[in-house]
């Protein structure tokens, strides 16, 4: 998968992309909560997180290159949790229907998993870096918790680009061939890179303070206000937590 962070945020053009940013990550949070409490092992349950996922993916409308890469990431990452039902079903051989029991935790993994996955990306494609910090200021979030995460936000998308000229040089020098050299490449990669990564990030540090990032008033980047279109995506994805809260009641 070679689509970068820059490439994801804001990238989306979708009804969802026109609310204030604050009730994107508010009604993206909620419906991944939903996604995450709805039963995966009942008709009703899948057909909550089928419906939420499809619902959410089409609302959001994030370019289809970055619905198909995450989609195919979440398969390569979740469809091999299916490869320890047989050892479930060994460790449980006295029970009726083994093989159901056996593939129903890899498949609860799976499930929550991968609309986990699409949720959270479609909902990143809404928000560019801006829309995150003026939705972070507009929420009830401790500032340090705020800033923090919008670093985080920013440094991976920098060490990401450090990744790709450290594996672009390697490629070029012809390392990149051979077992032995992959071992030997393996070993010596945290000394390169680590390296690299701690220099940065002392450079940032030492711009921010620099720049008095921390002690500049949030409140003067201002804040969007909300409208009847965010109540109403709000009040959907309440509704759609507590349909899901309501299943797994029932189910217990």
């Amino acid at each position: 998968m070679r689509t970068s962070l820059h490439d994801v945020l804001g990238c989306a053009s979708g009804p969802v992309a026109r609310l204030a940013p604050q009730s994107r990550i508010t009604t993206g949070s909620l419906l991944f909560a939903a996604c995450m409490v709805a039963p995966a092992t009942t008709g009703p349950g899948i057909l909550v997180v089928a419906v939420t996922v499809i619902s959410w993916v089409i609302a959001c409308g994030p370019p289809w290159r970055v619905a198909r890469s995450f989609a195919l990431l979440g398969l390569a990452v979740f469809l091999p949790y299916f490869l320890l039902a047989p050892l479930i079903r060994a460790a449980s051989p006295g029970q009726t229907a083994g093989w159901a029991i056996s593939f129903a935790v890899p498949w609860r993994v799976f499930l929550h998993g991968i609309a986990g996955m699409l949720i959270s990306t479609s909902t990143a494609t809404t928000l560019s870096p801006s829309d995150l910090r003026r939705g972070m200021l507009a929420l009830p979030v401790p500032g340090i918790v705020s800033a923090i995460l919008l670093q985080i936000v920013h440094q991976t998308s920098e060490l990401a680009y450090e990744t790709r000229r450290v594996a672009a040089a390697i490629a070029v020098r012809g390392a990149s061939t051979g077992w032995r050299t992959s071992i030997r490449l393996l070993s010596s990669l945290p000394r390169v890179w680590l390296p690299r990564v701690l220099v940065r990030a002392d450079r940032v540090a030492a711009a921010m303070e620099l720049r008095g990032y921390c002690e500049v008033d949030p409140r003067a980047f201002g804040r969007s206000s909300m409208t009847a279109a965010d109540a109403a995506a709000l009040a959907i994805a309440v509704g759609v937590l507590l349909l899901a809260v309501a299943l797994r009641l029932v189910r217990l």
